[in-house]
């Protein structure tokens, strides 16, 4: 018996919070003099009629066909990506003596300049910054 009362409460809230949510009022269009529109819960004459709303559903709206189309696109591009075989990772790719001994050097420079530096130093630091990253774009992948 107790669990039947235990089940029994929640499903008579959801049954009434579900039903409350489907209510709805009549809505009313009235015309007022000088042509003001009214819209009320209340008839405006005899005549009047309730007007027909029509229940808009909330939520995710469903793809329009081009991004729909678009959304695949990704897809499959990215299938495509994942298929194919990655780099052999014991292979690593060798550098010249060269590129690393600038990419050391260019490494020294930035730490010094992040390190701080006197003032007769800046001018100096910031040639040589410039010369190594310039050697590295041009003969450095």
């Amino acid at each position: 018996m107790r669990t039947f009362a235990c089940l029994a409460v929640p499903a008579v809230c959801l049954a009434f919070a579900f039903s409350a949510s489907r209510a709805r009022a009549e809505v009313y269009r009235c015309v007022l003099d000088g042509g003001h529109i009214s819209y009320q819960q209340m008839p405006c004459d005899a005549q009047s009629q309730p007007l027909d709303l029509k229940d808009q559903p909330s939520g995710w709206s469903p793809l329009r066909p081009g991004e729909r189309k678009l959304l695949n696109s990704y897809l499959e591009k990215d299938a495509a990506r994942r298929r194919q075989p990655a780099d052999r990772p014991g292979k690593p790719v060798t550098e010249s003596t060269a590129c690393w001994k600038k990419r050391k050097q260019l490494d020294a420079v930035r730490a010094r300049l992040h390190r701080g530096y006197k003032l007769q130093e800046g001018d100096a630091l910031h040639r040589k910054h410039d010369d190594y990253e310039d050697y590295l774009r041009q003969f450095c992948s």
